[in-house]
């Protein structure tokens, strides 16, 4: 379905593993829009945390802009990032294939900084803190896809949201862009 109006603020939302950062790539390079990965305003180097107050006023501050891509999950602050986005879009990617992407990316670019990952964040595998992520990936849906949706309803009174189960129809979405 194409969109009526050019967006200038879109927003990405789904779990880990789920095509969000690739998405985001192929949307920037047709579009042109600043894209900001939330990844690389929330962890410091060695996947260590911000703080969520900080973290929450750089989300602000990036939904605040004119013109932007934002792909990310932190759902406690999407209400914000949907009021303001012109289109949203949620990658709603069954677990199995989320939990499929975050092994397979993870053993591929083992000890690499991935694009969209923060500096300093490479990686990793069998370690707790990437166990304890898989525990979130695992339980993503179960947490977070109800309020998610609940949130897309509000929203689409007002704008275009598009839900996507897989990365099969992508390419002719981003076409209608």
């Amino acid at each position: 379905m194409p969109v009526n109006k050019r967006p200038r603020k879109i927003a990405i939302i789904g779990c880990a593993g789920s095509g969000k950062t690739t998405l985001a790539f192929k949307l920037q390079e047709k579009t042109g829009l600043p894209l900001y990965h939330l990844d690389q305003y929330y962890w410091l180097p060695n996947w260590g945390r911000v703080g969520p107050e900080k973290f929450e006023l750089a989300h602000n501050a990036l939904c605040d802009k004119d013109s932007w891509i934002i792909e990310g999950s932190y759902v406690r602050f999407f209400a914000y990032r949907a009021a303001k986005a012109d289109l949203i879009i949620f990658m709603d990617v069954p677990r199995y294939l989320c939990m499929w992407y975050v092994l397979e990316r993870s053993f591929v670019h083992w000890r690499e900084v991935i694009p969209g990952n923060p500096a300093g964040c490479e990686q990793r595998i069998l370690s707790p803190k990437f166990f304890g992520f898989l525990k979130w990936v695992f339980t993503f849906n179960k947490r977070y896809r109800g309020m998610i949706l609940d949130i897309l309803e509000d929203a689409k009174r007002t704008k275009p949201v598009y839900v996507f189960t897989s990365l099969k129809n992508i390419d002719s979405f981003i076409e209608g862009i």
